[in-house]
């Protein structure tokens, strides 16, 4: 509601530390920010508070953005680069970060034709993202179905596997189903309690 009143609600403090994805109302203290920091920006970075237009107030690898609950530092690998293992992953707003991608990384090998690129932090787990492209299915038409050896889960096709057989889930997958109707399939080992 633009122009209604603002509510200031109580957060849990965890241990999330600067430049830290976070959760804006996180369930738990395992996604939320350290005392001193607050969860701001587009995708949720744990931040302090600085003064725009004065470049002195954040840390290096760190800039100052005009952002919700207000100016706050952001980080940015742009410049300084990434530890072996790990790439610079873009956000929105200018920000970006370290991290070690699980699945494919589609941010530097585009994927095939009709498939979109989707990466997807989570605040539990700092320095990893599980990147998919997304492969659309639907049990009814126009939607494809999809292909042999993969199920349609969350209207993605995912690789299928079976708990009691060989695992054929790639490294930060694990087998799973999200609920008991659903097919087993390779689900990301930041799934569950997202």
């Amino acid at each position: 509601m633009n122009g209604g009143p603002r509510v200031k609600l109580c957060a849990p403090i965890g241990p999330r530390l600067e430049g830290e994805h976070c959760w804006d109302l996180p369930r738990n203290s395992q996604s939320a920010c350290t005392a001193d920091l607050r969860c701001s920006g587009e995708g949720g970075f744990c931040a302090r508070a600085c003064t725009l237009n004065e470049p002195n107030t954040c840390p290096e690898g760190f800039f100052c953005a005009d952002v919700n609950p207000g100016p706050s530092c952001l980080p940015t690998c742009e410049t300084r680069g990434c530890p072996d293992g790990q790439h610079c992953i873009s956000s929105e707003g200018g920000t970006s970060t370290c991290a070690k991608i699980y699945g494919p990384n589609c941010l530097e090998t585009p994927c095939p034709e009709g498939r979109k690129c989707q990466v997807s932090p989570d605040a539990r787990f700092p320095g990893k993202v599980w990147a998919e492209c997304v492969e659309r299915c639907s049990d009814k038409s126009p939607n494809p179905t999809c292909a042999e050896g993969k199920v349609c889960d969350r209207y993605h096709c995912l690789q299928a596997c079976d708990p009691n057989g060989p695992n054929p889930c790639a490294e930060g997958y694990h087998c799973d189903r999200r609920k008991e109707t659903l097919p087993w399939s390779c689900q990301p080992d930041s799934w569950p309690d997202r």
